[in-house]
């Protein structure tokens, strides 16, 4: 097959400075069925050869400082090359944004995503603008299937609506099945969506959860999500119980 043929690669390239984000993008793309390749800083990316950085398309989160804003963009686009489409995820609504940016006709922006929902539905629609067809299991777990354009979670052919928050924090939970998340990571992985700075409303976030999904600990449901004392919070599958031994021998 010659190399005009051969169909794009199912790769798709993340360089973002902000961890929330970054997981945000690892997280989705897998959901398509492409391999994320992650970058935290420029120079990251710049040291593979090019043949390793062949992708289907780039996300880019803006630097730190806006000074090194023009090199960022550049140096990225030079490593994949001009014909891989970028998205651009941006921490602040700019003022005509595609072009002080410098973005060329193809690329797409995502302005100022606060959730997971948005990075999901930004990288959507550039895969949709560009015919890159999704070809992983999305975001289904043991029967819960997460739809993030409308907020909401199928469960047995409900729908069951959840506010944004509480969106937010059930993927992290289903993301990180069997891990102990402690408070100090939920809040920040939630802080564009937080109500307050407090973190009180994290207890009650939760408990609301648990009964909207059914992951209530007494009630005998295939999905628990448990206080750890003094660590956090759970979410995994309850065990089968024990059977019985006979008496008999």
């Amino acid at each position: 097959m010659s190399a005009s043929k051969q169909p794009p690669h199912q790769r798709v390239g993340v360089l973002d400075p902000v961890f929330r984000t970054r997981e945000h993008m690892r997280r989705t793309i897998r959901a398509f069925g492409h391999a994320p390749l992650v970058f935290e800083d420029l120079q990251e990316l710049l040291f593979l050869p090019t043949a390793s950085l062949r992708c289907s398309a780039m996300c880019i989160g803006l630097p730190r400082r806006r000074a090194d804003l023009p090199r960022w963009i550049s140096g990225a686009r030079n490593a994949v090359g001009p014909d891989v489409p970028l998205l651009f995820l941006t921490r602040e609504n700019l003022l005509k944004p595609l072009q002080s940016l410098g973005c060329d006709e193809g690329d797409l922006l995502v302005a100022a995503p606060s959730s997971f929902s948005d990075v999901y539905v930004g990288l959507e629609g550039c895969m949709a603008r560009h015919a890159l067809a999704p070809t992983g299991p999305g975001l289904e777990w043991g029967g819960y299937r997460f739809k993030p354009s409308t907020k909401s979670v199928m469960v047995d052919e409900e729908e069951i609506r959840l506010s944004p928050l509480e969106f937010e924090l059930a993927l992290e939970f289903f993301h990180n099945v069997d891990k102990v998340l402690s408070r100090q990571y939920l809040l920040g992985m939630a802080s564009a969506l937080a109500p307050s700075e407090s973190g009180r409303w994290l207890n009650a976030c939760i408990a609301r959860l648990r009964d909207k999904l059914n992951l209530g600990v007494s009630r005998g449901c295939e999905w628990r999500l448990v206080h750890i004392r003094g660590e956090g919070y759970r979410l995994g599958k309850s065990s089968p119980p024990a059977a019985r031994r006979s008496s008999r021998y």
